[in-house]
């Protein structure tokens, strides 16, 4: 709740993810994310922004509906890279951090034509990352940011 707080002015999130048959109904499934989000300090008005890129890798397990339709849901773990940018001179400027936390999603595919995908999903990640500011009197704290997301993505299938 924090950081929506904080990150309040929108955002963009963008993946590209695969998956690849490792038996009748299980998947290797991967993908790269890049996030980004902007806003205002709390209690002033400075401005800040968070980007993180994070890789997942799990296991997903599909079962076809219908011929044009699955259902899926996915489990696996996911490292983040995190870049914070604060434009104050009471708090650090840049903060970096990396980290390790986990991913479950679950979803349709639709299959409207041979090779078209439409993909409806909604997907939950945990990762808590500690900052630590080099600034004097200026405290580090541990926050998620991970959470809910829900969307829809068009792909192609070989």
């Amino acid at each position: 709740s924090l950081m929506r707080e904080v990150y309040d002015k929108g955002g963009v999130d963008l993946q590209l993810s695969g998956r690849y048959p490792v038996y009748k109904w299980l998947q290797v499934y991967g993908s790269f994310e890049y996030m980004q989000r902007n806003g205002k300090s709390l209690g002033g008005e400075e401005y800040t922004s968070i980007w993180s890129i994070p890789l997942s890798l799990g296991l997903q397990g599909v079962v076809a509906i219908r011929n044009t339709v699955e259902y899926y849901i996915t489990l696996g773990p996911r490292y983040s890279y995190t870049h914070v940018h604060n434009d104050s001179d009471f708090v650090d400027r840049t903060l970096n951090k990396n980290g390790f936390g986990g991913f479950a999603n679950t979803g349709f595919y639709f299959f409207p034509t041979d090779h078209l995908v439409v993909d409806v999903f909604a997907e939950y990640s945990y990762m808590k990352v500690k900052f630590d500011p080099d600034h004097p009197n200026v405290f580090g704290r541990s926050i998620q940011i991970g959470g809910f997301a829900f969307g829809a993505g068009f792909g192609y299938a070989f």
